[in-house]
């Protein structure tokens, strides 16, 4: 008899193990299949994640020069649009569409009022290579990855309150987008001339229009931004 109630016991025990075998959940080719395409869904979903908040972490400026009275070209005067002057119209547009943070370049001397006053005075700051000062801005310009550069063409170069904000800055590692407007000069080479000043930057070719169409580029501008992914 007690062998018979131990070979019970036994069969017992063998069964309570074999049910515990079977309840442990052990997963099934669907499961499988399930699990698989759930950690594909997550791996996707984190890696779009990590892209758009890539995307989101650039730090966007556009700054920009323009007289701070009359005139923003000595070459010709400055078409305005409802009071807004080429190279800021064109800052505004492109402010509009990147997204960030606008600021401006003012001097802290203003230009005269007359045009052919200004266009003296920008020359003898070109020909003495000045450096004109310009105001205190309320960001610091070298906090962004990204910043659009935008002036007019002044004496076939850069403003030289331009070669001021690059002697100030240090714009290593960040990106440097030009426009500018002009009457004949296109960009002048001041791309080129950005990237001596910046050798630690990534200066892209730029956007340049005449000023008097300045108003009428906007499908222009959408596709040079577009170009650049914007």
């Amino acid at each position: 008899m007690k062998k018979i109630i131990s070979l019970l016991l036994t069969i017992g025990i063998l069964f309570a193990f074999s049910a515990c075998a079977a309840g442990g959940e052990a997963p099934t080719a669907t499961d499988a299949a399930t699990s698989a395409v759930t950690q594909a869904e997550t791996a996707a979903a984190t890696e779009a994640d990590t892209t758009s908040e890539a995307a989101g972490e650039a730090k966007i400026l556009t700054i920009y020069f323009s007289s701070a009275n009359t005139v923003d070209a000595t070459s010709s005067a400055t078409p305005y649009d409802d009071g807004v002057a080429a190279t800021q119209y064109l800052a505004e547009y492109i402010h509009g569409k990147v997204g960030g943070d606008l600021a401006k370049l003012t001097p802290v001397t203003d230009y005269p009022e007359s045009y052919n006053d200004t266009a003296d005075a920008a020359k003898a700051e070109r020909d003495n290579n000045e450096r004109p000062a310009f105001q205190t801005l309320d960001i610091n310009p070298e906090d962004y990855d990204i910043i659009f550069v935008g002036y007019p063409m002044w004496w076939y170069t850069l403003p030289m309150i331009y070669y001021t904000f690059f002697d100030t800055y240090d714009f290593s590692g960040k990106t440097l987008i030009p426009f500018n407007t002009h009457e004949g000069s296109g960009d002048g080479g001041t791309y080129d001339e950005i990237r001596e000043f910046e050798p630690n930057a990534t200066v892209l070719d730029g956007f340049n229009v005449r000023g008097r169409s300045a108003n009428q580029a906007d499908s222009n501008l959408d596709e040079w931004l577009a170009g650049l992914n914007y």
